[in-house]
């Protein structure tokens, strides 16, 4: 007697789909259908796995990849002569604790990305943490900010960088990536859970928008808090204890003491005060090369005919775009596009009096006049030294003297400096400018002054390539606006194969501050992986291995 088999998952790509299709299933099994030359009714079930915009095409649609359900010999017939792949189901196992560890509870270091997933992973696994945050709550956090844009009232605990959420909050939310792991899924699963559109599961380019951000975090912290997860917002790390190689405490700003001997040290990509703490207390750091310049600024008609072609129809999505440039000689440094902002605004985003540095985001919607993207070059060792900057902290100080002069250029109250990108091209000081979004307000200055002429030089070579590649790019209509410095961290925390710092044990560097991630959902990724070897240490086994015990 035979046995009926299950079917069998391929995956089809390149499949185009209208923008405005009715039915996306159908007309995407259709296609299947005719390209594989199929009988009616042999596509079993077909579920949409990625959709990106193809702005290739007049007019511009989606291309698709799809997995089909097929009858499992005719799955391996297809799969033989390479019509089709094999679908992988990349599955990622919880951890379950059968008790939780005696002694004190974990503790994460920060509410970004990195410290919430680190959080979730290790109450789900039955160890909830406590989660210290120097910032506030968002609601409260989101009143600091507007101060900020409206007022140029700076507070340096709760801003665009510290605060529930960590940075992605105020820009933008994208959580694209190119890290291949099972564990993103985990997160943008979780993302939805918590209200996050489903669309993102499947968007090439998928992004939260700011406006969604506050509730969203809302909802993830009443979820953390229903797995006894303690947050304690206004909790500043002002000292961590080393004893005989190990984590054996964390010291609050105030003076509280807090007995931990695991920790998730996940403070973001500006929180250089711990980074000092680190060196002092004997952990070893070191120098990362990371880019900085400028972010530019076009009318999001000019992107959308640039990228679209004129009369294309208006209900198309905000365009947007990603440049590259590798100069061919010298040093041989890139210069590329980063953090593109459709229909966004241009924000400021400085963590220190007396410094600026600027980002973009964009709500939901993207609907607004203007697109930005940070235009920057990378920087290293050789830069900083001859920047008069040495040791492991010296692109720290990098950072921070663009930002200085950045400020000073701006004339104060986190007023932006910036130039026409035709000027700025030419090396020639702008007269006047175009119109932003910038609320702090931007004012004519000499844009080449704020870093050394390497930097700059390599920036106007690259705007040449740029505008062959985009006509129209570099326009009067565009600004530059400075200065975009914080698009990594310039330290990282060296950690061993167990995720430990090396020299304490327990302590378990996490995220993009620590030098590890490069943007929302690698950082999380990062802070779950830290939780789960922090799990593993402690005796945790896979959660259905739990579940199958007699």
């Amino acid at each position: 007697m035979s046995t009926k088999q299950a079917p069998a998952w391929v995956v089809v790509r390149e499949l185009p789909l209208a923008l405005a299709a009715p039915d996306a299933v159908a007309e995407l099994t259709a296609q299947v259908t005719r390209k594989l030359g199929l009988r009616r009714g042999e596509v079993h079930e077909l579920r949409l796995t990625q959709r990106a915009l193809d702005a290739r095409h007049r007019p511009p649609r989606y291309a698709c990849t799809v997995e089909v359900a097929l009858e499992a010999v005719l799955a391996a017939r297809l799969v033989k002569a390479r019509r089709v792949e094999p679908a992988r189901k990349l599955v990622h196992p919880r951890l379950r604790l059968r008790a939780a560890p005696d002694g004190p509870r974990p503790v994460v270091v920060g509410a970004g990305p990195a410290g919430l997933l680190a959080a979730s992973t290790l109450a789900e696994a039955g160890w909830p943490p406590i989660l210290l945050e120097r910032g506030k709550a968002v609601d409260e956090r989101a009143r600091d900010v507007s101060r900020l844009y409206r007022e140029g009232v700076l507070d340096t605990d709760s801003n665009v960088c510290f605060g529930e959420g960590g940075a992605g909050t105020f820009s933008d939310g994208k959580l694209y990536t190119r890290v291949g792991d099972a564990r993103v899924r985990v997160v943008m699963e979780a993302l939805v859970a918590r209200g996050a559109d489903p669309d993102i599961l499947v968007d090439n380019r998928p992004h939260l928008g700011t406006d969604r951000l506050v509730e969203l975090m809302r909802s993830f912290r009443a979820h953390l808090e229903g797995l006894g997860v303690t947050f304690r917002f206004g909790a500043a790390l002002e000292d961590l204890e080393i004893r005989d190689g190990a984590l054996a405490g964390l010291v609050l700003r105030g003076g509280e003491r807090l007995e931990a001997r695991q920790a998730v040290l996940a403070t973001g990509h500006s929180a250089r005060e711990v980074w000092h703490r680190l060196a002092a207390r004997g952990l070893p750091l070191e120098l990362r090369p990371f880019a900085v310049g400028f972010r530019v600024e076009h009318p999001q008609a000019l992107i959308n005919d640039i990228r679209y072609g004129r009369g294309a129809p208006a209900d198309l999505p905000a365009a947007d775009y990603r440049l590259t440039y590798n100069e061919p000689a010298g040093d041989r440094r890139g210069v590329y596009s980063f953090c593109m902002c459709p229909g966004g605004v241009v924000v400021t985003t400085p963590t220190h009096d007396g410094e600026l540095c600027i980002n973009g985001m964009s709500h939901a919607s993207r609907a607004g006049r203007y697109a930005n993207s940070a235009l920057v070059v990378t920087v290293g060792p050789a830069d900083f030294a001859a920047h008069g900057s040495a040791g492991v902290f010296a692109g720290v100080a990098f950072q921070q003297e663009a930002e200085r002069l950045a400020f000073e250029a701006g004339g104060g109250a986190y007023v932006a400096p910036a130039a026409r990108l035709t000027d700025f091209a030419e090396g020639r000081a702008s007269s006047s400018l175009p119109a932003t979004s910038y609320r702090r307000g931007i004012v004519a200055a000499d844009l080449g002054r704020l870093y050394p002429e390497p930097v700059i030089a390599a920036l106007r070579r690259a705007l040449g390539d740029f505008n062959r590649r985009l006509r129209g790019f570099v326009t009067e209509e565009a600004k530059l606006i400075g200065v975009e410095t914080r698009t990594a961290s310039p330290i990282r925390v060296p950690r061993g194969d167990d995720l430990q710092a090396i020299a304490a044990r327990g302590l378990y560097p996490a995220g993009e501050g620590m030098g590890y991630g490069g943007g929302i959902v690698s950082a999380a990724v990062d802070g779950m992986r830290a939780a789960e070897a922090m799990l593993t240490a402690a005796g945790a086994v896979a959660a259905d291995e739990i579940a199958s015990a007699p």
